[in-house]
């Protein structure tokens, strides 16, 4: 939301983003991709599923929480931000570690 209260244009969102990553340093890494809001976006999201995760929180009755969050209408449009990386296959490989070590109770 604008100063004004009126919704930021997603162009000039991104510019100034862009130019304070710049303006931090943040450049294009070496398979050419720049910092991004979406990249933001994803890590935030993957970062909260960890701390949860480390913290002993079901991830399943919080993912609605981070949904709203990142302001999706279904928790389904949140997914797209959880693609497979290597600390949450990790941490569902633990999960169903754990789960299958206790017969399958939850």
């Amino acid at each position: 939301v604008s100063e004004q209260g009126d919704h930021i244009r997603y162009d000039a969102l991104r510019e100034t983003f862009l130019k304070l990553a710049r303006r931090a340093g943040i450049r294009k890494s070496e398979t050419g991709r720049g910092p991004s809001l979406h990249a933001l976006r994803h890590t935030f999201a993957i970062e909260r599923m960890r701390v949860w995760q480390s913290n002993g929180e079901s991830i399943k009755d919080l993912l609605p929480h981070l949904s709203v969050y990142l302001g999706h209408v279904q928790p389904a449009h949140t997914y797209w931000y959880l693609t497979a990386t290597p600390e949450l296959l990790t941490m569902a490989g633990d999960a169903f570690h754990a789960y299958a070590h206790e017969g399958g109770n939850e």
